[in-house]
């Protein structure tokens, strides 16, 4: 946890919570494993504040892609998303769930290794004669606008532990942000 980053929309920074866990490490440390045990992201915790930042040189624009949201998140939800997401990647790993192939978002794997793993493919086709057609797809947004039901269905299939697809079912629920503005603050 970096000390500058700016708080959430509770106002707590890092800062705060290094000192509040340094006097309070055994109740801390059983509030979160509760919340792992029981399936519960807390609801305070979901609540971005979101500011927007106008991006260089579209001051003149009127269109709404002028500017950049910048979503800041509670310190107690950083962490606890921190510790979701942990504790699926290593299920995720250790059963195999994932399609070999996958580059993206897997320990010890970059960008080169799938180049490379391309470049391997393309010559084991043209050695035998084959030809390869590749098609590259950049979907804007996607991450973003992930299908909820389909993420839960997949931690399902998976044999994912019933305590973290629940405390994912219930970090994806009710979901609301607050925005504020040099103008105005709307909820």
């Amino acid at each position: 946890m970096n000390n500058k980053n700016a708080p959430g929309y509770d106002g707590i920074t890092a800062e705060i919570y290094k000192v509040t866990f340094k006097l309070l490490p055994k109740s801390i440390t059983a509030m979160y494993n509760g919340c792992l045990k029981n399936g519960i992201f807390p609801e305070r915790w979901q609540m971005p504040k979101i500011i927007p930042i106008m991006k260089p040189h579209t001051q003149n624009s009127e269109d709404v892609t002028k500017y950049r949201p910048i979503s800041l998140l509670n310190i107690g939800g950083k962490i606890m998303e921190k510790a979701l997401i942990t504790r699926i990647n290593h299920h995720m790993y250790t059963t195999e769930f994932l399609n070999r192939n996958q580059y993206g978002f897997i320990p010890q794997t970059n960008t080169t290794d799938s180049v490379m793993a391309l470049k391997e493919f393309v010559q084991e086709g043209f050695s035998k004669g084959e030809i390869t057609v590749i098609v590259s797809l950049d979907v804007e947004g996607a991450f973003n606008s992930a299908w909820v039901p389909s993420v839960l269905n997949s931690l399902q299939e998976s044999g994912c532990p019933r305590n973290l697809h629940n405390l994912t079912k219930n970090y994806f629920s009710k979901r609301c942000a607050t925005m504020e503005t040099n103008y105005i603050k709307l909820e």
